[in-house]
């Protein structure tokens, strides 16, 4: 069964957006190919698919279409691609984004529009205890896998100046670190010189961020758990770096209540978009300060 007639049948009158991108998707040539050389069907996407639908159609039976039903029928290749990246065979998600790939999109339009939606249903179910936190950790790893795959296959901006730095970091305790890989990686692919840092102690991040001079700290906390270690990273940096720019993001930003207890940041930053909005905001900044520093200097 092709990917564009399963998302008609899916979403019936609400299927123009659907089906335009689904179009790209899946061109008459999808086929994968595997190192041996042998082709790689799409039965398993299919089953795959099939058995997500079944499962929704099945909500939608029981009392009526949920809410969570609703979500997925809106965004059925999201909700696609979370099933394969905890489904049992590690090929299905390698499938579906090796397709978006061949189809034309790019690095960026994968991770921002299908990845991290994608680890967000995967998030929203584990909340809902519809997932073992078995299966996120799968997943999650599956799209560090894809990240890393993507990141060295893709072509990078070499000759960037080297006043753009950043060093992003999961706060002590934070077990969500999927987003702040996925924004490190982003900026790393749009020419930044960036550093990474999970699973530190609080004294190991601070021994390491006070020798680092990049000039833009991200730092990631997805909630209760880590809220309190977020705070006292925040206060520290402030007093020992002062002049580095420090950007928030992760389920925290969602928090107005934690977010007035906290040192104020640079920039809040919620969704992979809003962090590439912010690379923008940060170019564009540092051009300023580059010519207002050449201006200086002749005059």
């Amino acid at each position: 069964m092709r990917t564009a007639d399963l998302d008609r049948r899916q979403t019936g009158a609400d299927d123009r957006e659907t089906t335009d991108v689904t179009s790209r998707l899946d061109p008459p040539c999808a086929v994968a190919a595997t190192p041996g050389g042998q082709e790689t069907a799409r039965g398993d996407f299919t089953a795959l698919a099939e058995r997500a639908m079944a499962r929704l159609r099945a909500e939608t039976c029981a009392d009526g279409i949920s809410a969570d039903t609703r979500d997925a029928l809106g965004a059925p290749m999201v909700t696609a691609l979370a099933h394969a990246l905890c489904d049992d065979e590690d090929e299905t998600a390698d499938l579906m984004v090796d397709d978006m790939i061949a189809a034309g999109l790019s690095v960026e339009e994968v991770c921002l529009d299908h990845l991290a939606p994608a680890a967000r249903r995967l998030g929203e179910w584990w909340d809902k205890d519809r997932l073992p936190f078995t299966d996120v950790t799968l997943a999650s790893a599956r799209i560090q896998t894809m990240m890393r795959r993507m990141s060295q296959a893709a072509p990078r901006n070499r000759h960037a100046p080297h006043d753009r730095g950043a060093i992003f970091v999961a706060v002590p305790g934070e077990q969500h670190t999927l987003g702040v890989m996925m924004a490190a990686d982003l900026f790393r692919r749009k020419g930044w010189d960036v550093g990474l840092l999970v699973g530190l102690s609080y004294d190991d991040l601070m021994a390491r961020l006070v020798r680092d001079d990049r000039a833009v700290i991200g730092l990631s906390c997805s909630g209760d758990h880590s809220c309190a270690a977020l705070a006292r990273l925040m206060e520290a940096l402030r007093r020992r770096r002062p002049e580095a720019r420090l950007i928030l993001s992760g389920q925290i930003v969602r928090d107005a209540g934690r977010l007035a207890a906290l040192p104020a940041p640079d920039a809040l930053v919620a969704t992979a978009a809003e962090a590439e909005a912010e690379i923008l905001k940060l170019e564009a900044m540092l051009a300023g300060r580059s010519g207002t520093a050449r201006a200086v200097a002749r005059g």
